[in-house]
C-alpha cells in the first residue's frame, strides 16, 4: 500500500508575520512659504543678538537678567515655530500628493462655481467669509502655546536635574540653575514639542541622539553641545567675572542653537543621523557570525 506524502505544516499568519515597527518620523521641513524660509535664517541671528545684547547685564546680575530675558526668548521661539515649522499631526509640506490636492480643478462652463445668465457675464462664487483663515491660525497658535507650556512644566525640571548631575551647585545658585534650564528648554524643546508632540517613538530617538538632522533637531542638539563646551571655562583659574555659573553655559547654548539650526539644513547634512562607531562594529560582528 503506497504511503501518502507528508505535507509540511503551514505556519499561521500570526506565526509567520513579525510585529511591524512604527516607521521613524521623517525630518522636519521648513514651511515652503518665502517668508518662512527667509525668517528661518534670520531667527538664529536674532537669538544670538538677544544673548549678545544682554551679556554684560547677565554678568552683573545673572538671576535677575535671565528672568527678564526669558519672556523675550519665549516670544521669539513662539513666533519662529508658528511661522516656520509645521505643527504635530500636519501633513508634510512640499510633498507631491499635497501639491496635487492643492491644485484647483479645471472648471467647465457648467461648473457650479460659475453661474451663467443670458446677456450677463459669468458670476463667480463669493469669497470665503474668513472663518477658514481663523481656523488655520488657531491650528498653529494652540500647539505653539501648548509647546511652551509643556516646555515650562516638563523640560525645565528635567534639564535642571541634568545640570545638577553634571556639576551645577545643589545647595546654592538654585535660581540660576532653574533659569539656565528654562533658557535651554525654550531653545531646545519648544520646536521639538511643536513639531512632534508627545510621540513616544520620536522622543526615544531624541534621547538616543538618533533623530535625522533637521532645523528643529539640529537646534536642540546644538544647544546641548554648546552648553557642554560652554562649561569648560568655569573651573579655570582666570578670575574673570563672566566665568561665574551659568554665564558661559548659556552663552554656549545660544551659540550652539544658532549653529545647529543652520548646519543641520546644509544639503549633505539634512536627513542624516549620528552614527556611533560602536554600533557599526557590533553590526559587523553579527554579520560575520
Amino acid at each position: 500500500m503506497a504511503s501518502t506524502p507528508s505535507i509540511p505544516p503551514v505556519n499561521s499568519p500570526t506565526q509567520s508575520q513579525a510585529p511591524v515597527e512604527k516607521p521613524s518620523a521623517p525630518p522636519v521641513h521648513i514651511l515652503p512659504s518665502k517668508v518662512a524660509r527667509i525668517y528661518s535664517f534670520v531667527h538664529p541671528g536674532l537669538i544670538l543678538a538677544l544673548g549678545a545684547s544682554r551679556f554684560q547685564a547677565v554678568v552683573a546680575n545673572p538671576a535677575q537678567e535671565l528672568l527678564q530675558d526669558l519672556p523675550w526668548l519665549a516670544l521669539l521661539q513662539l513666533f519662529y515655530v508658528i511661522l516656520c515649522v509645521p505643527p504635530a499631526g500636519s501633513s508634510e509640506p512640499g510633498s507631491s500628493d499635497n501639491e496635487e490636492k492643492k491644485k484647483p480643478a479645471a472648471r467647465s462652463p457648467s461648473s457650479p462655481g460659475v453661474t451663467l445668465r443670458p446677456g450677463k457675464p459669468g458670476l463667480r462664487r463669493k469669497p470665503s467669509s474668513g472663518k477658514s483663515d481663523w481656523s488655520g491660525v488657531w491650528a498653529k497658535l494652540m500647539p505653539a502655546f501648548l509647546s511652551l507650556a509643556l516646555t515650562s512644566i516638563l523640560a525645565t525640571p528635567v534639564l535642571s536635574a541634568l545640570l545638577v548631575l553634571f556639576g551645577a551647585p545643589l545647595t546654592t545658585h538654585n535660581a540660576e540653575t532653574l533659569l539656565c534650564a528654562a533658557h535651554m528648554a525654550f531653545l531646545s524643546a519648544t520646536g521639538l514639542i511643536y513639531a512632534h508632540g508627545v510621540d513616544n517613538s520620536v522622543w526615544k530617538e531624541v534621547w538616543g541622539i538618533a533623530r535625522p538632522a533637521d532645523a528643529v533637531w539640529g537646534a536642540a542638539l546644538g544647544t546641548g553641545l554648546g552648553a557642554w563646551f560652554g562649561a569648560i571655562p568655569i573651573p579655570l583659574d582666570w578670575d574673570r567675572p563672566w566665568q561665574a555659573f551659568p554665564i558661559t553655559i548659556l552663552t554656549g547654548a545660544y551659540i550652539g542653537y544658532a549653529a545647529g539650526s543652520l548646519i543641520s539644513r546644509v544639503p549633505f547634512v539634512y536627513g542624516k543621523r549620528v552614527q556611533f562607531a560602536v554600533e557599526d562594529t557590533e553590526e559587523d560582528e553579527k554579520k560575520t557570525n
